[in-house]
């Protein structure tokens, strides 16, 4: 959804690497089942690195097979099956896509709500397909969502407190159906890494929505948008310490998890976390680094 979280492909090992693209792969398969075939666009390394969580948190190990796909017809790729996380993974994120459109349908102008209308109908039969076993996150994620709207028509202008709901909606959407240190572990991962996001994608944002006069959290009442523009360039290391904050509420979860029967889960949650958000945080803020992304499968 966001593209926010991904690995640093030159510091992952050559085992590490075809374990992260043999789940890439795998996620692009359970969305083809789980949902609709079309719902295969909406793949993402956010659900990549959920599903990589969950695994490394519930010791699931799945089966590794080399397949032929559509995207790839002349040369078998490994794909991660027969894993659980996956299924799951590809229903939430369906689930989640839906409510991004009807959310873009309201807030965005022009061609990007135009985009968002076209693709509804087709996001609305994945989410119906995705909601039997996931109604009850389903309901909370969307109560989430319209608390974030609330604050968004109140005008918060504060980045710390209008990422709080979708900070609680990704812990629970990390920690569903887990239990026991499981449970709290994906929880805290879940918040902080959701916070990032939110903040870091207004801050990516804050010159478009700034023209097309959407909301953004960093908006200043009463000043230009050049006058905004200047005092957010002014408090970018005020910035860098929020975003680094919350990168260190997820290291603080991640340093919990034990390695199991698959080490290399833990090496490439490690990856994303101590390299590929740091990157992340320079691209936004110093604009001369753009992150090396996972060749697409």
């Amino acid at each position: 959804m966001f593209g926010y979280i991904k690995p640093v492909p030159a510091e992952l090992k050559v085992r590490e690497y075809e374990l992260y693209r043999s789940v890439y792969c795998g996620l692009c398969g359970a969305l083809g089942r789980n949902t609709t075939c079309v719902s295969r666009l909406t793949l993402s390394y956010d659900f990549v690195f959920l599903a990589i969580v969950r695994m490394a948190l519930t010791g699931e190990t799945g089966s590794l097979e080399r397949r032929r796909c559509l995207a790839h017809p002349t040369k078998k790729r490994a794909v991660l099956t027969d894993a659980k996380q996956l299924d799951y993974c590809a229903r939430v994120s369906s689930i989640l896509t839906c409510n991004k459109l009807r959310d873009d349908i309201n807030d965005e102008r022009g061609a990007k709500r135009l985009s968002a209308r076209s693709l509804l109908p087709a996001a609305k039969l994945m989410r119906k397909k995705a909601l039997p076993e996931l109604s009850e996150l389903d309901a909370f994620i969307s109560d989430r969502l319209g608390a974030q709207r609330e604050l968004e028509k109140k005008r918060v202008y504060s980045p710390d407190a209008a990422a709080e709901p979708f900070g609680e909606l990704m812990a629970a959407v990390f920690s569903e159906g887990l239990d026991g240190g499981a449970e709290r572990i994906a929880a805290e991962l879940g918040r902080h890494i959701g916070r990032f996001i939110y903040i870091a994608d207004a801050a990516d944002d804050l010159a478009s929505d700034l023209k097309s006069g959407c909301y953004n959290p960093f908006r200043i009442e009463g000043k230009t948008d050049d006058e905004i523009l200047a005092d957010f360039d002014s408090h970018k290391e005020e910035l860098r310490s929020s975003l680094t904050f919350e990168l260190i509420g997820v290291e603080r979860a991640v340093e919990l998890i034990e390695p199991g029967e698959v080490p290399e889960y833990l090496s490439i949650i490690k990856n994303i976390i101590y390299l590929g958000l740091p990157a992340q945080i320079s691209r936004l803020l110093d604009k001369n680094v753009e992150p090396e992304a996972p060749e697409r499968v």
